[in-house]
């Protein structure tokens, strides 16, 4: 079993991502029953534009910091203002080169100012601290600041937020949570450590930037797999095909940002500490992690194929229905996300950037090719469809990257959780109820088949359950 400390880390960001994304997804609910496809299409297009800007100012720089700080919180104060530095800096630079890009987008004046206003956020999110309370393990200040930033995003959407015609204002208050985030972990940053050094070591963040570069170049790709195809949709089909694609993908991404982001933020301080002391402890604990994120992965997958439905027409109004199919494919990236975080943060946590770069390098370039060739063709279902092909090439070269765990393991380990799930989605697809119930239903269907199929014995579960108690 997982340690105490994972376990209560993961409890912690897994319940504020809940809260934070669902305020989150909330608002763009909203946002898309006010829009309509159309609208929904032209915001979601500017915010992935603006995210792309965005993540190349971050280069990487809060998954470093959060490998520097777990393993060096003797000079935590020194990390964090280079570091803090750096991202100011680069936020400065990328929203200049927003700027310059979008003068000659090919989009109307709407869209350009709205892009404009979501590159606002690029200054407070490089004051954002997140990944230092990451670092020393404070989770609950991480949670504190996701759910602040989702409640003050849906607060304000659905106060002031009531017309096609207040594009630009759903934006502005995107940004104005990431401000109340950053403001508060300032403040909270400054109560428990006071103000950092000021000297800035000019060789110091040079080396920071190399180190972080091969991160960099990951994280972006990352984002080139996330939100390329609601970009080349944009490109290639009407604003309505935009909408219609990233209605059912917010939900997917709302999935994927509780249940992956969480775990994978939760265990990576650890898993950095336990490489530096032992590699049999780190590839036991590998082993280990990877099994509970199967069991967590394969009714994720099965049961949102069967209940996509209901689960669209549950949130959005019925013109949205056509998006049901990119529901039912975008869930299945989110399985080999949760599959490959585990493959993904080792690699980073023994400082094997390369193979890191390298992965995401192959998986770009399927995610990029793919879309542009497939859309044409297949319409907005294009991109679901290739974020399946990228995230399993992703998935599988990882796994051959990797020094621990052999593919054998991944096979053995998901055999009986996947006959566990198929007879949960058999149960749910005969089963004519609402989908609260048949949410409800399916958990403990597939707990039970779990232990039934002996993927899972009790001793476990009564282990586990005493982790989180104690």
């Amino acid at each position: 079993m997982i340690s105490k400390q994972i376990t209560r880390n993961f409890l912690s960001l897994f319940l504020s991502n809940v809260i934070g994304q669902l305020f989150t997804l909330w608002a763009f609910i909203h946002i898309a029953s006010v829009f309509g496809p159309e609208g929904f299409g032209k915001f979601s297009f500017a915010q992935v534009v603006a995210l792309y800007f965005l993540y190349l100012a971050d280069f990487g720089l809060q998954t470093l910091g959060t490998r520097t700080i777990a393993q060096d919180r003797g000079e935590m104060a020194r990390h964090v203002w280079q570091i803090s530095v750096l991202r100011i800096i680069l936020a400065v630079a990328c929203f200049l080169l927003l700027l310059i890009f979008v003068a000659f987008l090919p989009e109307s004046d709407e869209i350009k100012n709205t892009i404009i206003v979501f590159g606002l956020s690029f200054l407070p999110s490089a004051l954002l601290l997140e990944w230092v309370f990451q670092g020393t393990e404070q989770m609950e200040y991480v949670a504190l600041g996701r759910v602040l930033k989702g409640m003050l995003f849906a607060g304000l959407v659905l106060f002031f937020v009531n017309s096609p015609e207040h594009l630009g204002y759903a934006a502005a208050f995107y940004v104005a949570g990431i401000v109340g985030a950053s403001a508060i972990l300032l403040w909270v940053y400054f109560r428990k450590y006071g103000l950092p050094p000021s000297r800035v070591n000019t060789s110091e963040l040079k080396s920071t930037l190399r180190a972080a570069a091969p991160l960099a170049a990951g994280s972006f790709i990352t984002q080139v797999n996330y939100n390329f195809g609601t970009v080349a949709l944009g490109f290639f089909l009407t604003d309505a095909d935009v909408g219609l694609f990233s209605a059912a993908y917010k939900v997917v991404l709302f999935l994927w940002a509780f249940a992956a982001v969480a775990a994978a933020n939760a265990v990576f301080p650890l898993m950095a500490k336990s490489y530096k002391q032992s590699v049999t402890v780190f590839s036991d604990s590998l082993k280990n992690l990877l099994r509970i994120f199967v069991f967590a992965a394969i009714p994720v997958g099965i049961g949102g194929s069967i209940l996509a439905s209901q689960i669209m027409g549950f949130l959005y109004p019925p013109e949205y229905q056509k998006a049901v199919i990119v529901f039912q494919l975008s869930i299945w990236t989110v399985v080999l996300v949760i599959y490959r975080m585990v493959f993904e943060n080792a690699l980073i946590a023994e400082n094997n950037q390369r193979r890191y770069f390298l992965g995401y390098m192959l998986a770009g370039l399927v995610t990029i090719v793919g879309n542009i060739l497939l859309i044409p063709v297949l319409g907005f279902v294009a991109p679901s469809i290739v974020g399946i092909l990228s995230e399993s090439t992703l998935f599988v070269y990882f796994v051959a990257s990797s020094k621990f765990i052999r593919p054998s393991f991944v096979f053995k380990i998901t055999v009986r959780p996947l006959a566990a799930g198929l007879l949960m989605g058999l149960a749910l697809w005969f089963l004519p109820l609402n989908l609260f119930v048949l949410l409800a239903i399916g958990i403990v269907l597939y707990f039970v088949f779990l232990v039934a199929t002996r993927a899972l014995s009790l001793e476990e579960v009564t282990t586990y359950v005493h982790s989180l108690v104690h």
